[in-house]
């Protein structure tokens, strides 16, 4: 009943820009979603026909704006084919088939996650940053987002990077967090950080005692102790 209340569910899943095609983790995410049929909204095929559909619509609109002559035409036809989406941003597709997940962002990301380095000013990360502005606007108060922006782990992701990377993410949600108090200060949001399932359980604690140094943790206060000074 979760899915008719005023908080919904969210899910970061990190694709290429071609909607339709079907390889990794889009492909593990497709074959979960027919594991049951929806019966709110569209099948996940029909969903992602529809997204193709509206973006080649854009894509004309934009293009012969600039259309000046037959070459130009030929050009836009070609671009229809082979439409896809710029890195850092998002599409959405809802669900009412899976666990604890209303709304899928999936933000669209390219190589440059393997970089040693990644800059706050990055188009991956600023796509993060309006997936979580979009979500608290939609009533989507439960986020779950991978912390290194990563499936699984890889010979490169040594110590340092998988710091860096965690420390950029965690910045960039408390950013938004702090944003976000300041529109309205009673909503709550839960924001559930994810890691690849092979990760080594050193590294797991050192990112997980990362987050006291960088969010604020609320203690509490014992009056009794006080009371006895």
């Amino acid at each position: 009943m979760s899915l008719y209340s005023q908080s919904l569910s969210g899910l970061v899943l990190l694709v290429d820009n071609r909607i339709n095609s079907y390889t990794g983790i889009k492909k593990e995410f497709a074959s979960i979603c027919q594991r049951s049929t929806d019966f709110h909204f569209p099948d996940l095929d029909k969903q992602f026909c529809m997204i193709q559909q509206n973006l080649e619509e854009r894509q004309k609109k934009k293009l012969a704006e600039k259309k000046t002559d037959k070459v130009a035409e030929t050009k836009t036809d070609e671009a229809f084919k082979t439409s896809t989406i710029e890195t850092g941003n998002f599409y959405i597709t809802r669900h009412s088939n899976l666990s604890q997940v209303h709304v899928v962002f999936h933000l669209v990301v390219d190589d440059s996650l393997k970089e040693p380095t990644l800059g706050a000013r990055n188009a991956i990360v600023s796509g993060l940053r309006n997936v979580l502005h979009t979500a608290s606007r939609q009533n989507v108060h439960t986020i779950t987002l991978p912390v290194l922006l990563a499936e699984e782990m890889t010979e490169d992701m040594t110590v340092s990077w998988c710091t860096r990377r965690a420390e950029l993410v965690l910045k960039c949600v408390k950013g938004f967090m702090m944003e976000c108090a300041s529109w309205s200060g009673s909503e709550s949001f839960n924001i559930q950080f994810v890691l690849p399932k092979d990760i080594s359980s050193d590294m797991f604690h050192t990112l997980s005692n990362m987050l006291p140094s960088i969010f604020r943790v609320s203690r509490t206060l014992d009056l009794q102790d006080l009371s006895r000074k």
